[in-house]
């Protein structure tokens, strides 16, 4: 009997935005990345660094398919890049983790057009944490705020009109970030409306830049008489190049969009 080959160790990462801040996290993580994409100005094009086993290229159709033979993109840059990924994507039929944020709804529509032929891992935060945040932590609280608010309730007195409950996100990170919000706060505020399908008022999300701060997130709700907040705070980087071992999960998966909550709850 052979012992499988686990993904990581199948799988021939392509890394756009390698040497940015995400893109050096995930390659120092990961021994598993073949190509590497960066800007045709970098300076290290052509270059064979650490983590990477090919030398840097600066467009995707650079890459060779037969050295990469069971390919997965992993975009860790920007919207300003999408277009191309989305090209080589679907003409190649090759599974896209989207890490980067900040695209426009054009951007969006194309993506579900690929989710139908390949699998999509959308990923605004590829942290195993903020996954376990909102499985463990947001969920049970939206069932608890829809218990006491839910019309027709059979088991528990309805305490709360939905009207009376108020969320709030509030998200920090460092200032060089370019879109604000937060990917990620996004992520929660859908996350958070989609488990109470019967509210009707808006999520709000503050967005808080400084010198330092790698990825918090804080999410306040306020009822009627009382408030109470969780939330994650990112301490440094390292987290999110691990979890493209959770990421790689997409492998397995039908044409479709993901979340990383998804994948967690699938182990």
């Amino acid at each position: 009997m052979t012992t499988p080959i686990p993904p990581e160790q199948r799988i021939k990462f392509i890394l756009v935005g390698a040497t940015g801040k995400l893109g050096r996290s995930i390659s120092s993580h990961n021994a598993y990345i073949t190509y590497g994409i960066c800007s045709k100005d970098n300076p290290h094009l052509g270059e064979v660094i650490s983590g990477i086993q090919e030398p840097l290229i600066s467009s995707l159709s650079e890459v060779s398919l037969e050295i990469a033979n069971i390919p997965l993109v992993v975009d860790a840059s920007y919207p300003e890049n999408f277009d191309n990924i989305y090209d080589f994507c679907y003409q190649n039929k090759i599974p896209l983790v989207l890490a980067s944020t900040g695209h426009t709804q054009e951007q969006l529509r194309k993506l579900d057009k690929l989710a139908k032929k390949v699998a999509v891992l959308k990923a605004p935060n590829l942290s195993e944490g903020i996954a376990f945040f909102k499985k463990m932590i947001l969920k049970p609280i939206i069932s608890l705020i829809n218990s006491k608010t839910n019309l027709g309730a059979i088991s528990i007195q309805n305490e709360y009109d939905i009207s009376d409950v108020k969320i709030k996100i509030i998200e920090t990170h460092h200032d060089k970030k370019k879109d604000a919000p937060s990917g990620t706060a996004i992520d929660l505020k859908n996350y958070i409306k989609k488990g109470l399908g019967h509210m009707d008022s808006e999520i709000e999300i503050k967005s808080i830049r400084d010198k330092s701060s790698v990825g918090k997130h804080e999410v306040i709700f306020t009822l009627k008489n009382e408030e109470f907040s969780v939330s994650h705070n990112a301490f440094n980087r390292d987290i999110f190049g691990q979890g493209i071992s959770l990421a790689v999960d997409i492998l397995d998966k039908k044409p479709g969009i993901y979340s990383m909550t998804e994948l967690l709850e699938g182990r």
